[in-house]
């Protein structure tokens, strides 16, 4: 994680050369060198508080269609601007958001937290796909939709374009072909138009991008520039690396993007959200891992960053936080080294408790529940109608 290199991103009278040294970079298709600590931006859309950011068993109807006019507190936005800007001094480059954040709230504090800063100062990425919290609203990934979706997007960020969109959670779509006839040309539609540069993809499953799952990749005629993957390479599933996807991504030079060091929290003090998909055997695991941690007077989820960012393989990692204190220290770990009591229980947590285990994944549980609670058929009849196909 050598430190010291300017990238193409830094901006004269924005940022200090000195600040932005002590961050490391990485080489990613399309974009460059990028930082090896990117900022997630869901938890400015509130996924991980109380009411917010459920899964599909817990989502009701009528909660959060968007509304991109929206008025938000002050003090909200003062904070997103304050964490935003302290990444970007540090020389963090790359932002991730979605409207599934908080139906919008991500994209707008976002919005406000950029204005002033040189856009060359940062990449931005974002999501279609899925937005609203009662499932039957839940997943759109029509031509229509997804066309207004992005210029939506950019009216809520305030910005001119995209870097790259993304398809957000595709193994929801009851019909793969339609990402074939309706997604992916409305988003080369956005990209010839000028509204975004790359076309992404982002999900669980990594079958669904993978060639063994018969793969969206390798398939579409229209080129897929981006990959995000999240929870696949941390102490618990490092099978990002293992599956082959990564090599995969290499060779097609696609940007693949990790996400999530601590498994959506499930590597941390204190319990992951209600609605994590996550088995019971596995959460008890990572109950077992922190305990540990706690005994020796260790962070796990220090631990479980250091893990993620030592893969030198992996260009960046996507970490979200609202906490300015917990991001610095974030921020900070890129420079530093564990302590030889730190890499100790490292090492314990990998050998006695995960390696024994086996890779703790929970593909396929949200799916299930997701069809169990809208049916196929219902989903089409309600959204893929011919009068929708195009605008």
């Amino acid at each position: 994680m050598a430190a010291g290199a300017l990238p193409e991103s830094f901006c004269e009278g924005f940022h200090e050369a000195d600040e932005v040294r002590k961050m490391a970079f990485r080489r990613m298709p399309h974009y460059g060198l990028v930082s090896i600590i990117s900022f997630g931006a869901s938890g400015l859309g509130g996924m991980f508080t109380a009411g917010q950011g459920k899964g599909i068993q817990d989502a009701v109807a009528g909660v959060g269609n968007d509304t991109w006019f929206a008025e938000d507190a002050e003090e909200d936005k003062q904070r997103a601007r304050d964490i935003v800007h302290l990444c970007l001094k540090r020389g963090v480059n790359m932002i991730d958001t979605s409207h599934w954040y908080g139906q919008g709230r991500s994209e707008r504090l976002l919005g406000h937290a950029l204005q002033g800063v040189p856009r060359k100062a940062f990449y931005l990425n974002s999501k279609i796909g899925r937005y609203d919290q009662d499932p039957l609203k839940m997943f759109d990934f029509s031509y229509a939709k997804t066309y207004q979706a992005v210029k939506d997007t950019l009216k809520r960020l305030q910005l001119d374009y995209i870097d790259s969109m993304q398809i957000h959670d595709p193994e929801f779509i009851p019909d793969r072909e339609l990402l074939f006839t309706q997604t992916l040309p409305a988003l080369q539609r956005c990209k010839e138009e000028g509204m975004i540069k790359y076309i992404g993809m982002t999900g669980y499953p990594l079958e669904m991008q993978e060639p063994r799952g018969r793969d969206v990749i390798e398939r579409s005629a229209i080129k897929i520039d981006t990959s995000l993957v999240y929870c696949h390479y941390s102490i618990n599933d490092t099978t990002l690396i293992s599956s082959g996807f990564l090599d995969f991504c290499n060779q097609r030079g696609i940007a693949l993007i990790n996400a999530s060091p601590i498994a959506m929290g499930l590597l941390m003090d204190r319990d992951p959200p209600d609605w994590h998909p996550a088995s019971q055997e596995t959460k008890a695991l990572c109950k077992q891992a922190v305990a540990y941690c706690k005994s020796k007077g260790v962070d796990i989820s220090k631990l479980a960053l250091h893990f993620t960012l030592r893969e030198e393989s992996i260009a960046t990692t996507l970490i979200s936080s609202t906490s300015l204190t917990r991001m610095q220290q974030n921020l900070d770990a890129v420079g530093e080294r564990l302590t030889a009591d730190e890499e100790a229980v490292l090492q314990h947590l990998i050998d006695h408790i995960f390696k024994p285990a086996g890779t703790q994944s929970w593909e396929g549980v949200e799916i299930a529940t997701y069809w169990a609670t809208v049916g196929k058929r219902l989903l089409t009849e309600l959204i893929y109608t011919p009068e929708k196909e195009k605008v």
